[in-house]
């Protein structure tokens, strides 16, 4: 049995199907709603962006695919374990004067994190330099600890970094020979040293410890379970964020601080919650869901935060079918019409959308 299910959108932001088999063998529909949110500048209030981040059906890099982190991971997940933020964004020297080194933060809900910052260092005579000033630092896997060398070597935490045993990094454009970013408490100073990669953003799928929750792909998952995902994977694999930027769900309220992330030193905000209902249109019912963001995606950068949140519909045989997805506030003769597939018709005009019904609150 496919799914054949429409998706019917009345709200400012975005949302897409797509069909996936778990590891049972089981046809599994999951939609996808991506709310972003926006901001002129630090003091004014989250609105819809005009230019909503849709759902993404693949990884998009920052830069070339295969050596490059990731800015956005793909949203086809059918669940996530827990919820995370990512934030993609830049280390601002304050009031815009060259610093050596800084400290970036991200505040949110059970989450408290530091980064440290440093400019571009050379290893010379045995010894990395002095910092070089800098105005302004993407912080990015590319410039934090880890990388490949030109015989192979790599640093499994993260592939594309730069330190590990003298590697460059991935980026031709990073000119720095020691780690940029660290956690503070764990600085880079010689090439014995092995710090964790620190970063906000995405980590690579095939990177250490989250590829350990990738499950076993050995001959007997060949023989017995391909194309299928293998019967031991872990769902904590779909977390793409660092496990110190993980929280046990978003309540829709919660208060963001970031530091050292923008021009202006400081962004704080409350994240929006999105009011607008999911509605799951069957043969015989109708059901409803709240929006339940599990991932959130800051980019400072931009001044613009983007909710995603996801629902997993399994096939069920010989069940009253799915007919239609309805993400907004809509009048109820419509989903009654959906339901009986009728047409609708008002005598007053409109296509059932109830447009007086905000669909997010600050």
């Amino acid at each position: 049995m496919a799914f054949d299910v429409w998706l019917e959108n009345r709200t400012p932001f975005a949302a897409a199907t797509h069909v996936q088999a778990n590891a049972e063998g089981q046809e599994v529909l999951l939609a996808v709603f991506s709310a972003s949110f926006e901001a002129p500048d630090q003091s004014a209030e989250l609105k819809p962006a005009e230019e909503q981040l849709q759902v993404t059906f693949g990884d998009v890099p920052f830069g070339d695919p295969g050596f490059s982190s990731n800015r956005y991971e793909a949203d086809i997940v059918p669940v996530k374990p827990v919820a995370e933020v990512i934030v993609n964004g830049t280390a601002h020297a304050p009031k815009g004067n060259p610093v050596r080194e800084m400290q970036v933060g991200l505040s949110i809900g059970s989450v408290h994190k530091v980064l440290n910052v440093a400019g571009d260092r050379m290893y010379d005579a045995g010894s990395y330099s002095a910092p070089h000033p800098f105005r302004a630092m993407p912080v990015v896997y590319e410039r934090a600890y880890g990388g490949t060398t030109s015989d192979g070597k790599m640093d499994p935490r993260n592939l594309v970094g730069v330190g590990f045993h003298h590697a460059r990094s991935a980026d031709p454009a990073v000119k720095t020979q020691a780690p940029n970013i660290t956690y503070p408490g764990e600085p880079f100073l010689s090439p014995s040293d092995r710090p964790k990669p620190a970063g906000f953003g995405a980590l690579g799928r095939g990177w250490q410890p989250r590829i350990g929750y990738a499950g076993t792909y050995d001959q007997a998952w060949i023989d017995t379970q391909w194309p299928l995902p293998p019967k031991d994977f872990d769902p904590r694999y779909n977390l793409c964020a660092p496990a110190d930027q993980h929280l046990p769900q978003f309540s829709g309220r919660e208060d963001v601080s970031l530091v050292g992330l923008t021009p202006t030193g400081r962004w704080d905000f409350r994240l929006p919650r999105i009011v607008a209902p999911v509605r799951l249109v069957y043969d015989d019912r109708v059901e409803e869901h709240a929006f339940r963001a599990d991932t959130v995606i800051i980019e400072p950068d931009l001044w613009r935060v983007t909710l995603k949140a996801r629902l997993s519909i399994v096939t069920k045989r010989n069940a009253p079918a799915l007919r239609e997805i309805v993400f907004g506030h809509v009048s109820p003769v419509l989903l009654s019409a959906l339901r009986k597939r009728k047409s609708y018709l008002n005598p007053l005009g409109g296509d059932g959308t109830l447009r007086g019904q905000p669909v997010w609150q600050p």
